[in-house]
């Protein structure tokens, strides 16, 4: 875009340009859509209209291009005839294109005579030559000033959203407390997220018992998702529907039902809203990372290739997985190395495999994600997400008591921060307290019941279980968890020896096998190395179960 158009492109977003119900004699009919909705072809026929009247004001004062972004808001027919030829001059600079710029000129813009024959004479042109060339000038310039408009509209943030008011579809009245409360956490849950950008709730609130089309919810609002929903509050329960929309396109991307018993209201609150907020956090991620895919597959900003890691992060754990994520968010922070997005995924894609014993360095990758984390938390001192990457990596560290206070302060700043109620658990189990870690772990389980990381806080609980000699509830959960995903060797293994314990020798040496094959090299030297804390319980419980790692046959170095 030239520096001319460009320095005169306002902030307004785009109107309705049916001013009038109709065109004066010699006009086409006023369309009525916004100019982002028009084909470069449908455009163009609006410029060449305006060309046809470019002396006369009284006629283009009608002409929908005169509420342009391109132009500023109440602009008169002066300001749209000097666009053009300030346009036709960016665009028809160069030498060769000279004879273009001078056929508009004469043609249009300072016609020599009323019929366009005395135009082609006047320029020494044969008239089908001189009406290829005005064809060819309009065309270009009709072509130019559309991706002028396109570009100059207000673009949606990538993680966009709108959670408009949730409908009260109760049978008696005084619930609308309750729907409210759930917009409103569900808004908060949101706008905690690494860069997610929630448009506020009294914004939002203006949409309420108003019948508008989602793609114009979305371009007023400038985002690209919306989310609506009912709550229907009886005598003993509670239903919510939510849905989440793409608002340009209309299309319903994902829709949920929740049920609960009705008890205390704020706990329902807390729950659905938490489960809501993490869920829509993974879908929007899956959407916005399939629409990056179709419309711009090799060009990614730090922001579109942080997307794009996420949405790998956020399937099961593979070892393979993980590490592709972290080359994604590496390579978002060459382009910019404060992305706190970016920055937590090193982190956290480092600390799940060694924390969960899938590391084939453990040594390199604690260095690596401690420096990380301790530039998210300058960053973003008060992020609950940086608070809970720094706790992980202090338990890598051996320091569970610490580890425990930044868990603590990620929960203070938000309460429904799942990751950190599981963490938060495994600390209880190094700290010695394994009998108190299934409160924890429960907490993450019931706010986000179906997780990418549920299987991990399956084997969190089934060795709290192990270690407290819970043989059944132990098989339970961890065959739960190899089940939903069976990619984790170190969630293998320990299924292998609470088979092992249960006297199930034939199954235990099968799963063994499963789990080596899966997390090659690993040895009882790696996991004696790997204990994440000192406490003298801990150490006597885990020491039980390398007994049992020894009867499988796994090696000791």
């Amino acid at each position: 875009m030239s520096p001319v158009v460009a320095a005169n492109l306002p902030t307004a977003r785009s109107r309705d340009f049916g001013a009038t119900a109709s065109s004066p004699k010699g006009m086409l009919p006023i369309d009525r859509r916004p100019l982002l909705e028009l084909t470069l072809e449908e455009f163009a026929v609006l410029l060449k209209d305006v060309l046809r009247n470019f002396s006369r004001p009284d006629r283009l004062m009608h002409s929908p291009l005169l509420r342009s972004r391109l132009l500023p808001a109440g602009a008169e027919p002066a300001r749209l005839q000097r666009l053009l030829t300030e346009a036709a001059d960016a665009l028809f600079s160069s030498p060769r294109d000279q004879r273009l710029r001078r056929v508009l000129e004469l043609g249009y813009f300072r016609p020599a005579a009323p019929k366009q024959e005395a135009a082609a004479e006047r320029l020494g042109l044969a008239f089908s030559t001189y009406r290829r060339h005005i064809s060819t000038a309009c065309d270009r310039l009709a072509a130019w000033l559309w991706d002028s408009e396109r570009a100059a509209a207000p673009r949606a943030p990538k993680l966009s959203i709108a959670v408009l008011p949730f409908t009260n579809l109760s049978s008696h009245d005084g619930q609308d407390h309750l729907v409210e409360g759930i917009t409103d956490n569900l808004t908060t849950d949101l706008s905690r997220i690494p860069g997610m950008v929630v448009i506020s709730r009294d914004t939002a609130h203006a949409y309420q018992g108003k019948t508008v089309e989602m793609r114009e919810i979305g371009r007023e609002l400038a985002v690209h998702y919306l989310m609506e929903g009912s709550v229907q509050a009886e005598c003993d329960r509670v239903r919510v529907n939510a849905r989440l929309i793409e608002a340009e396109s209309g299309v319903q991307l994902w829709a949920e039902r929740i049920d609960k018993p009705r008890a205390n209201l704020l706990d329902i609150q807390d729950e659905i809203t938490a489960h809501l907020a993490r869920t829509v956090d993974i879908e929007l991620v899956a959407a916005e990372t399939r629409r990056l895919r179709r419309e711009c597959p090799h060009s990614l900003n730090s922001a579109e290739l942080t997307l794009r890691a996420r949405a790998l992060w956020n399937r099961p754990f593979s070892p393979e997985g993980s590490r592709e994520a972290r080359r994604l968010f590496e390579a978002a922070l060459q382009l910019d190395e404060e992305n706190l997005a970016a920055l937590l995924g090193v982190v956290d894609t480092h600390m799940r495999e060694v924390n969960f014993h899938s590391s084939e360095n453990a040594t390199e990758q604690i260095r690596i994600a401690d420096a990380a984390s301790a530039r998210a938390l300058a960053l973003a001192p008060e992020s609950a997400a940086a608070n809970f990457s720094r706790g992980t990596v202090l338990c890598a560290l051996q320091a569970p008591e610490s580890a425990r206070d930044k868990f603590d302060y990620a929960l203070a700043l938000d309460a429904n921060l799942t990751r950190a109620h599981a963490y938060r658990g495994l600390v209880e189990i190094i700290l010695g307290h394994a009998e108190a870690a299934e409160q924890h772990v429960t907490r993450a389980m019931r706010l986000s019941p179906r997780d990418p990381m549920y299987s991990a806080w399956e084997v969190i609980a089934g060795i709290a279980d192990l270690y407290l000699g819970r043989l059944d509830a132990a098989l339970s959960r961890l065959r739960h968890s190899v089940g939903i995903n069976p990619n984790c060797g170190s969630a293998q293994m320990v299924f292998a020896v609470a088979l092992s314990l249960m006297g199930r020798q034939a199954q235990a040496a099968l799963v063994s096998a499963e789990a080596r094959r899966i997390a090659r090299g690993f040895t009882i030297a790696k996991y004696r190395s790997w204990a994440m804390g000192r406490n003298p319980v801990y150490l006597a419980q885990r020491e039980r179960f390398i007994v049992e790692l020894r009867r499988l046959g796994i090696p000791e170095a």
